[in-house]
């Protein structure tokens, strides 16, 4: 994760031709929450799976609405909380056939759902510093998670340098870290916390796309359910632009 985020950030500097980190103290809290949300991200993938960690991680719309409320006094309308709660009912319908009869860790769950927060931490403050340059915002952003997660290496360090290492890390690093967090914040700076945390929703849906594309195989009918509930939650959130607010 330090070397991801180290990367990407040394990447998007180039891109902007200057190495010039905004240092202030939103920016530091932007840092830390998602060093933290990346951090429990990773430990809660040593007890659970990565199927059952997509559910729990999808808390986060349900979670980014209230706080953005309090962080940002921005009131979400009740079609953006509708729109947040039919998504994730999706994703539990969805998930059935994932969970099956399983019991979930408790630690895994705990440390997942503290991600999700986490992640609506940063989403959060990724609004709030909407008006500061957002190349450079990100590149800030995964320097000092990159600092962090180095500070923190020695307690459990492993690190196996195989062919396949580099090229997992340059995807980590150019499409899963400088990409995706560059696009996260431009969706959080363009709409509301309520319209952009539900979109999250839209992954399991391009997921099953792209598998069908490649295999030719549709999941089972009620996980067809869950991902039509998921698209309706997102139409539900994105119809409240067409409300006013007092």
């Amino acid at each position: 994760m330090g070397l991801r985020y180290l990367v990407a950030s040394l990447l998007l500097f180039g891109v902007v031709r200057s190495f010039r980190p905004i240092v202030n103290k939103d920016t530091v809290l932007l840092s830390i929450f998602t060093c933290a949300s990346g951090g429990f991200w990773s430990l809660g993938l040593e007890y659970v799976s990565t199927s059952e960690s997509a559910v729990l991680s999808y808390t986060m719309p349900l979670m980014s609405i209230p706080i953005a409320s309090l962080i940002l006094s921005e009131k979400a309308s009740h079609k953006e909380w509708a729109g947040a709660a039919v998504g994730f009912v999706g994703v539990l319908v969805y998930s059935v056939a994932v969970f099956g009869n399983r019991t979930l860790s408790v630690v895994g769950a705990v440390l997942t759902l503290l991600n999700a927060f986490f992640w609506a931490m940063y989403t959060i403050y990724y609004r709030k510093l909407k008006s500061q340059e957002p190349i450079r915002t990100v590149a800030t952003q995964l320097l000092f998670g990159a600092a962090l997660f180095f500070l923190i290496v020695p307690l459990d360090y492993r690190l196996e340098m195989t062919p396949h290492f580099w090229f997992d890390l340059a995807y980590l690093a150019v499409l899963s870290a400088a990409a995706s967090f560059l696009l996260w914040n431009a969706l959080a700076r363009l709409t509301r916390v309520g319209k952009t945390s539900t979109l999250i929703y839209c992954t399991p849906v391009a997921v099953t796309a792209v598998q069908y594309i490649q295999t030719s195989i549709l999941p089972p009918p009620v996980s067809l359910i869950g991902l039509c509930l998921m698209i309706f939650g997102i139409y539900i959130s994105r119809t409240s632009m067409f409300e006013s607010y007092g």
